[in-house]
């Protein structure tokens, strides 16, 4: 035909040429596959034939010669589908960094599988590997591997996805054949093949010990190599994580849902995990499994956050069970496919709290030994080798320490009033006070799980009952820095002796919230979130209750030798009452005793301490700083109301910008005769809003006369800081503008 060029061309056969332009376009996407496009003809044919070479979803096993570290073997298995009714000539390669292996097969109609491993493939023995850690035992390493199938010179089909070189074993008191208890290490990773499951899960394998119910071994769960004796350190037959051999003194909490209405992908996502990074948790159990993002579980790897992940089942006996056990299972076999190589996951959980029916109990455990074999599924997320879940209202502190949440708790939760400010973001004027149904509807309620009767009545025994919600508030921020701080330092004052792992009931709220959260789902964070971070240092110095035993907690992999431990205790006005210096190493992943101080005779007679404790290390760097102030019971602490208002000097100056954030320094002094206690520092814009998110160094900070602070705050680059808003126990609301 005639070609005709579009300038010659009349507006309505332009038109009707631009749409078969635009057809035709439309019509070789629309054949695109694996990105290759599909012409027409007979080699367009050949070509359809080539790009139904589909890689599915592979499986990366890293194995790691525990206690050794310093090599790891990598296994690739790819499942492939030649959608074709040929034999097809295929050339599969695998790319992990500077490593490239590839095998050549001819690939039968249907499904199979193709395998590299170091017994193939010597290069996939790596050695001294970049291990994936969690959170504060080392880095979360990541490597990306790429996937290519190519049929005759044409790519069928891609696929990359990243992995984590580690190993997750599991120490736990189990039943063996003779019905005795035994206190094992399990690493299903090496368990040799057939071996698998070690652990039975049946519900006839659960049985009851004098301190908690426990599984079985399976027959070749006792005969296996993959399971270890281990030392029985403490007496409950709790579960204790271990990862690359490392104990690990899992803190963190649950996640029920990201957002209320669904709405969150990776950029919403990613400010929670850095809170979650910064206030130093390293564990996350997605409750009911409500977190179906991909993002969800890749900011999980990039932030060293383990996940305890669930299955799609709510509280037995309190709500119906699935009616389709085939397509339940149909759908967990997905799910676990489909994640599987994420390092951050750690373990399935079958429901929360009880063990699903038979029927799917046995067939999760199945699914997880046949397309995982890594981990341990086990059917209940609390009580069976676990802590019964709760409590979920106010308690004392000491009670952290002593009766509540022993050995591995996954749910310990108390109220947690937000900011005033998100509380206003919520909350019309009208409903803010007194107290009434808005705020009940925003989980301050004062009936059923989660009761703050309790949290009430104790505020008004230790501050005297809220005028206002200024008032309430701030009377309630500082129960949340003691309590939040209690319940991690209880935690870890008694690591590996009855304690292993301890998680808030929640961390994360899905919505604006007064309960059962470290932040506000606005991404605020109230002092709930600061107590929490500092009992959760990785290296932190406090003081146990009720005995007040001064304490030294070490969870990184490194001894900390030469370190000082002091302990300064003054009272209201300022009068010291005791000082105390004590040199110590801190042995590695340990609650190292140092001394017991003897702070109970001070306060027997009704007044008020103020404890002052900080950890320095041989160059005078302080390494951890904690401050209490402490009474001989709830009605003491009245005496806090008749402190003087403290005299503050602050500045505030913006440095340059670091990579995505910007840095906004602020200097405190401590400039009158008064301590100031529980500082709180707001980022504020031009307009007088909260700049949020904000990643706060340290908040809610008390200083004794005299002293000073130097704290960084960074916002995101894109924001606007203006000024810093202060408040406190005893300072009044003021504004500073940041230089």
């Amino acid at each position: 035909r005639r070609r005709v060029g579009r300038a010659g061309l009349s507006a309505a056969r332009r038109q009707r040429h631009r749409a078969r332009v635009w057809w035709r376009v439309f019509r070789q996407r629309r054949l695109r596959r694996g990105g290759v496009r599909v012409q027409r003809g007979v080699r367009g044919e050949q070509q359809r034939e080539r790009v139904r070479q589909r890689i599915g979803d592979p499986r990366v096993v890293t194995d790691l010669p525990l206690p050794r570290t310093d090599s790891a073997d990598v296994t690739i298995e790819v499942p492939l589908t030649n959608t074709t009714d040929k034999q097809v000539a295929l050339t599969l390669t695998a790319r992990v960094g500077e490593i490239t292996v590839s095998r050549r097969l001819e690939a039968a109609p249907g499904q199979s599988t193709v395998t590299f491993s170091p017994a193939t493939d010597p290069v996939l023995r790596l050695t001294n590997p970049r291990l994936w850690w969690p959170n504060g035992y080392g880095d979360p390493a990541l490597y990306t591997l790429t996937l290519s199938a190519d049929a005759g010179g044409d790519v069928s089909d891609t696929k990359t996805l990243r992995f984590g070189v580690r190993e997750v074993s599991y120490e736990l008191s189990l039943f063996d054949s003779a019905g005795s208890l035994r206190r094992v290490e399990v690493d299903p990773t090496d368990a040799k093949p057939g071996e698998l499951p070690l652990i039975d899960v049946r519900h006839a394998a659960i049985k009851q010990t004098p301190l908690g119910w426990a599984q079985s071994l399976t027959p070749s769960g006792e005969r296996s190599a993959a399971v270890r004796a281990v030392e029985q350190t403490f007496a409950l037959p709790h579960l204790a994580l271990r990862v690359n051999g490392e104990r690990i003194a899992t803190r963190g909490g649950s996640w029920g849902m990201d957002d209320a209405m669904k709405r969150f992908g990776r950029p919403e996502l990613e400010p929670y995990f850095r809170l979650e990074r910064e206030a130093h948790m390293n564990v996350i159990r997605n409750w009911m499994g409500t977190n179906t993002e991909p993002a969800f579980y890749d900011l999980a790897d990039e932030n060293g956050m383990m996940v305890l992940n669930d299955f799609w089942q709510s509280t037995q006996d309190f709500q119906i069970e699935p009616q389709d056990p085939q397509l339940f299972l149909a759908n967990a076999a997905d799910t676990i496919a489909r994640y599987r190589n994420h390092p951050s996951i750690v373990l399935w959980f079958g429901r929360n709290e009880g063990v699903p029916y038979p029927v799917l109990n046995e067939g999760l455990d199945a699914l997880v030994t046949k397309l995982d074999g890594t981990r341990w599924y086990t059917g209940s997320s609390n009580v069976v080798n676990l802590q019964g879940s709760g409590p979920y209202n106010y308690r004392p502190p000491e009670g952290y320490f002593t009766d509540l949440a022993s050995g591995f708790s996954v749910e310990t939760g108390t109220p947690s009033l937000a900011t005033r400010e998100a509380i206003e973001a919520s909350v019309p004027a009208a409903d803010r006070w007194p107290l009434g149904d808005t705020m009940a509807y925003h989980d301050w309620h004062f009936s059923g799980n989660g009761d703050t009767r309790t949290f009430m009545d104790t505020l008004a025994t230790m501050f005297g009952p809220a005028t206002s919600l200024a008032d309430f508030e701030r009377k309630a921020q500082m129960m949340n820095l003691e309590t939040h701080k209690a319940m991690m330092e209880g935690f870890v004052g008694h690591l590996w002796t009855k304690n292993s792992g301890r998680m808030f009931w929640m961390t994360h709220p899905s919505w604006p919230s007064n309960a059962w959260q470290l932040y506000s789902s606005d991404m605020d964070t109230h002092a709930a979130y600061y107590g929490a971070r500092a009992g959760a240092e990785p290296v932190h110095v406090q003081l146990n209750l009720p005995d007040n035993r001064l304490m030294v907690i070490n969870t990184t992999r490194g001894d900390l030798p030469g370190l000082t431990a002091t302990v300064h205790v003054t009272d209201l006005a300022g009068k010291v009452l005791l000082d105390m210096r004590q040199p110590l190493t801190a042995k590695a992943n340990t609650a190292t005793p140092v001394s017991d101080v003897a702070l109970a005779p001070l306060i027997a007679g009704g007044q008020m301490a103020l404890v002052l404790l900080e950890l320095v290390d041989d160059k005078g760097a302080v390494l951890s700083r904690n401050f209490y102030w402490r009474g001989r019971d709830p009605a003491a602490y009245r005496a806090l109301n008749a402190l003087a208002p403290a005299k503050l000097d602050l500045q505030a100056r913006e440095s340059a910008a670091e990579g995505t954030d910007r840095k906004v320094t602020v200097v405190l002094a401590n400039t009158g005769a008064s301590p100031a206690l529980a500082i709180k520092l707001t980022v504020l814009d031009n307009a007088g809003s909260r700049v949020l998110p904000a990643f706060y160094e340290d908040n809610y900070v008390s200083l004794l006369p005299g002293e000073s602070r130097t704290l960084t705050v960074r916002v995101p680059a894109g924001s606007q800081p203006a000024a810093i808003g202060v408040r406190g126990w005893n300072t009044a609301d003021s504004r500073i503008a940041i230089r």
